[in-house]
């Protein structure tokens, strides 16, 4: 029973968020441009047209989704307006969690240490300084356009996250978004989400607002709610820690929340809330080791480089957390047969 529990939370909210994007798309009249159908019988999941809302869709397989569309919606502020239809009942339990705490700080308390039920391709670390709090988001490896539509989807959903619980804070100019890439044309739809400044080519990408707001009573706090959503929450994780693919969990983890150098085993054991040994023990059992899967991922990384980018191979390899070229050469060529020269080659013709 409570497996299957487990199984509808996880199901609910990608559903919920697949629902958002198709209707989006309707709404934008890109229908057209991105054959949803089509895409998703390309990343597994059994379709049919006339029911498209039915698919049995996965968070994973979402996000994936999300990452094919991207380079055709570069000049568009889609993820902008798609993280603005973000819902707090779409995280089902733990949104009811969330909204029964006293405030924005036990919020982000609740959300953090229940990430494996509302996992997002982009981590953020929060920041407490000077009175100020800000949201910063983990710098990512991955080309700027699958970067940029993540940090959008991400931003404009936190907002709204937060103006649904404090509605008092919709509208103050006491909030500041940075952003860590160039201004897109559709620039003043950022002017239209969010009511404080908007500083582009940032260091990093942050959300910064008053740390009085963090300790603002939520209107629907409710303490005996919030523990016994937060023991449900508890319960279901311990429920996904054994349904769930663990080696595709890890592989989302390192492909879609890199860093130039990659999470150490003890990382990715704590994101996914599980002790060191028995991490590694059911990875085991897989028939795989921590470092075959991040090898892996750093080779898939190394062939969207190659294949998308005109980055010279030296920055590549940097990137990818080489510390001198020769060696992002030679493990290429051990991995897949040809230098990196050559894939590249073969890809453009």
């Amino acid at each position: 029973m409570f497996i299957q529990e487990a199984h509808r939370e996880t199901s609910h909210l990608a559903s919920k968020l697949f629902a958002h994007f198709c209707l989006l798309l309707n709404e934008e009249k890109l229908v057209e441009l991105f054959n949803v159908a089509a895409n998703l019988q390309q990343i597994g999941v059994e379709t049919d047209k006339d029911k498209l809302l039915l698919s049995p869709i996965t968070l994973n397989q979402y996000y994936q989704l999300l990452e094919m569309s991207a380079p055709l919606f570069r000049q568009h502020d889609f993820y902008l307006k798609l993280g603005q239809l973000f819902d707090i009942s779409d995280a089902g339990v733990l949104g009811y969690a969330s909204l029964s705490v006293e405030n924005l700080r036990q919020s982000w308390k609740i959300t953090s240490q229940n990430y494996s039920l509302f996992p997002h391709p982009l981590t953020a670390e929060q920041i407490i300084n000077n009175q100020e709090v800000s949201f910063r988001l983990k710098q990512s490896v991955r080309p700027l356009v699958y970067s940029i539509y993540l940090q959008e989807e991400w931003l404009s959903s936190t907002w709204k996250w937060m103006r649904m619980r404090l509605p008092q804070i919709s509208d103050d100019p006491a909030l500041t978004i940075k952003l860590a890439y160039p201004a897109p044309q559709y620039h003043q739809s950022y002017q239209n989400i969010f009511p404080g400044r908007i500083l582009f080519d940032q260091p990093q990408t942050e959300m910064c607002f008053p740390e009085h707001w963090y300790d603002m009573r939520f209107p629907t706090a409710n303490p005996a709610t919030a523990e016994l959503c937060q023991q449900q929450c508890s319960l279901i994780i311990s429920q996904l820690d054994k349904q769930s693919d663990l080696v595709d969990r890890v592989r989302r983890l390192l492909l879609l929340t890199p860093q130039r150098e990659f999470p150490t085993l003890e990382n990715i054991a704590e994101q996914i809330q599980l002790p060191v040994h028995t991490f590694h023990r059911q990875l085991k059992k897989s028939g795989l080791n921590y470092r075959h899967i991040a090898n892996e991922v750093r080779m898939e990384l190394a062939k969207d480089y190659l294949d998308k980018t005109n980055l010279p191979l030296q920055e590549i390899s940097f990137l990818l957390g080489y510390e001198h070229s020769a060696n992002f050469y030679r493990a290429f060529k051990n991995w897949l047969g040809h230098t990196p020269t050559d894939y590249r080659q073969k890809s453009k013709q």
